[in-house]
């Protein structure tokens, strides 16, 4: 059996950027093996980040990419527990590795478990990379959403890197559409969506879903009731709310 020293322990943990101890327990269990022990570590990692999987992940970052001339873009929302994880090495290479899935989705796609398969550089899935920094970092870690988009795009990323936009539009000049200021243009209804609070669901009040117009015109209603009204007073009562509820949902 090979001598678990401090040298070996080192390699082990550059290459897989698990604790140290681990490390070291992984090496003595593989007989000093170093391939050996990154498997071992592998086979463990998964079974932390199965423990793990239900931990709320309520911090994290935003990441967007659009494509030369303005062509296509992607962007993805991935999460972790604590924000101080979220700003560390690991979760950053995490974040690119995910943008980078994202963009090879096909245009149109929001398809997360589409994204997860992808293979990264590091060998392995997206998924796997995921696995494998849970283990490490000893937090849940997961990748919340990711879209492709086609068109001439453009978007805007928050100071914190919390919250972005990521616009498509159709443009009638092609050779425009390549135009800083087509970029700049996309940006700024991207900083205005990224603005609006609540965020807004359709471009224009077309686009708003009339169950959900339907929906929220009953509450209406039923409090207006609650506090006394007639039904038919209550009725005619609820018209400029709803018009408010879908001139804060829409866009334009």
């Amino acid at each position: 059996m090979a001598e678990v020293n401090a040298k070996l322990v080192k390699e082990l943990r550059d290459r897989t950027e698990a604790p140290m101890m681990d490390c070291r327990n992984a090496l003595v269990e593989a007989g000093g093996d170093v391939e050996a022990a990154i498997k071992i570590l592998k086979e463990k990692g998964k079974t932390k980040a199965a423990k793990r999987a239900d931990r709320e992940t309520l911090q994290g970052l935003v990441a967007l990419r659009t494509g030369p001339g303005n062509q296509g873009g992607a962007a993805v929302v991935c999460t972790c527990e604590t924000d101080f994880s979220a700003r560390n090495e690991m979760f950053q290479r995490l974040l690119k590795a995910a943008l980078d899935a994202a963009w090879k989705l096909p245009e149109g796609s929001s398809d997360v478990e589409a994204a997860l398969a992808m293979p990264v550089a590091e060998g392995g899935t997206l998924r796997d990379l995921i696995t494998n920094a849970i283990a490490t970092v000893g937090e849940n870690m997961t990748l919340k959403a990711a879209v492709r988009l086609g068109g001439t795009c453009s978007g805007y990323v928050h100071f914190d890197q919390r919250s972005c936009a990521l616009v498509s539009a159709e443009v009638g000049d092609a050779a425009k559409a390549a135009t800083p200021e087509i970029a700049a243009l996309l940006r700024d209804v991207g900083m205005h969506a990224v603005a609006a609070v609540p965020p807004p669901i359709a471009i224009d009040r077309a686009g708003v879903p009339q169950e959900l117009i339907a929906s929220e015109k009953e509450i209406f209603v039923k409090r207006a009731i609650e506090s006394g009204k007639p039904a038919n007073i209550a009725e005619k009562m609820v018209g400029g709310q709803i018009e408010k509820f879908v001139a804060e949902r829409a866009l334009l």
